[in-house]
């Protein structure tokens, strides 16, 4: 299945980011429902994503949309600028349908390349514990385990299900 990767500068189909980001919140309270944590609503997530979309896009972000040949959007992840030499990784997700491809991969690496042009020399995430799949991929590229940092939007109450990492970017040559 052949695949565009595609950094914007706006949503070109809204409703489909939407669902897309329903899926991704639905699948990760499944893994902290999993762990004993909170049941919030996906579609609250999800609605309340679009409402700060000024912070997933160029100048503060960058949304990255994955799409198959036929146009259908099949993944994303998106860079949250935090401070002038630090951004977030978040929200990414492949769709059951195009995983298996390298798509997640892709996704990871294109977002770093990304922070780097926006000048950032750290980067930060978190993602559920135990989320091995996530948490193998944040060790593979050089990031390390930290306590909670500043920036981090998440509510508290979900302190005890989330891990927090951090990575220090080399310096480009």
């Amino acid at each position: 299945m052949p695949l565009t990767l595609t950094f914007v500068t706006t949503l070109p189909d809204p409703a489909a980011f939407q669902a897309l980001m329903r899926e991704y919140y639905q699948v990760m309270i499944d893994k902290v429902i999993a762990i004993g944590g909170p049941t919030p609503s996906a579609n609250e997530l999800a609605t309340d994503t679009m409402q700060h979309m000024q912070d997933l896009l160029p100048p503060k972000g960058r949304t990255l949309l994955a799409t198959d040949g036929g146009g259908t959007l099949v993944g994303c992840g998106v860079i949250r600028q935090i401070r002038p030499d630090a951004a977030e990784l978040k929200r990414m997700y492949v769709r059951p349908s195009a995983q298996g491809m390298g798509l997640g991969r892709r996704l990871f690496e294109m977002r770093i390349d990304e922070a780097r042009r926006m000048g950032c020399t750290t980067l930060y995430a978190d993602t559920v514990k135990g989320n091995r799949a996530m948490l193998s991929m944040y060790e593979k590229y050089g990031f390390s385990y930290i306590p909670r940092y500043p920036e981090n939007p998440n509510s508290a109450e979900l302190d005890p299900f989330l891990v927090y990492l951090e990575c220090k970017l080399p310096e480009m040559i």
